[in-house]
């Protein structure tokens, strides 16, 4: 299949990678599934086989696919569920669109207000300090997949309006050049029948998988804030661990 060359402003194996990660969730490839070699996908992509050995480290670092020395690279295995590398610092709308062709994000608020003492905490600021909160689902057939809380740091993005803010946070954040460098998370699993909002009231389970989440900018300063909430058996968090 002829493929368009890659052209962004992302680096070679960024792009590459993520070209290869759609490819792969949208099922080109099953599980199990040998990949092109190293030379096929460079030819394909016309690049280099050093940045496809760096696509697909990232690939591997993230549990989409193993290399198997002397083999080849193959698709790994997964579960039914949105599937994400823990490790990885990407957009959450963008992962679950990728996999779920039918998925949207529905807002319940988006707004820039003053922050309160405990979420100033967060930025590692004093009040007064502002905020855009974020309130939203991430909807897959009719189902509420996950929902989120975020906050975003208002002296960064003065120029924002809430009501812009329609998609992908990392993609309100890149043009502006504050993309984060880094985030610390924590992951815990709760169970809360007063998470669910309306149009997910009716589940039969209450037990989620949190993730609480504090994105850096190189220089240290604190971009976002956030608290998502993954209902059960529709994400999975991989975890690569090597000797």
């Amino acid at each position: 299949m002829t493929r368009k060359p890659l052209r962004d402003n992302r680096s070679l194996p960024v792009q590459l990678a993520a070209v290869l990660r759609a490819r792969i969730t949208s099922g080109e490839w099953s599980p199990g599934e040998q990949l092109p070699s190293e030379q096929a996908l460079a030819d394909e992509a016309e690049v280099s086989r050093p940045t496809v050995r760096a696509a697909l480290r990232q690939l591997a670092a993230s549990g989409l696919i193993r290399v198997r020395q002397g083999s080849g690279t193959f698709v790994t295995s997964r579960g039914p569920g949105v599937v994400a590398g823990l490790q990885e610092l990407r957009s959450m709308s963008e992962i679950i669109s990728e996999q779920r062709a039918n998925s949207q994000v529905k807002y319940r608020l988006r707004e820039l207000r003053p922050a309160t003492a405990e979420e100033a905490a967060y930025f590692d600021a004093e009040l007064p300090f502002r905020v855009i909160a974020v309130e939203r689902s991430f909807v897959s057939d009719e189902e509420v997949i996950a929902v989120e809380w975020s906050l975003i740091n208002a002296d960064l993005v003065p120029n924002v309006d809430p009501a812009d803010i329609s998609g992908s946070i990392f993609a309100l954040l890149e043009p502006l050049g504050l993309l984060p460098d880094q985030a610390i998370a924590t992951v815990h699993a709760v169970n809360d029948d007063t998470i669910a909002w309306p149009e997910n009231a009716g589940r039969s389970s209450s037990l989620y998988l949190c993730l609480t989440q504090q994105s850096y900018m190189l220089d240290g300063r604190v971009i976002s804030w956030s608290k998502t909430y993954f209902t059960e058996g529709n994400f999975e968090f991989l975890l690569v661990r090597t000797r």
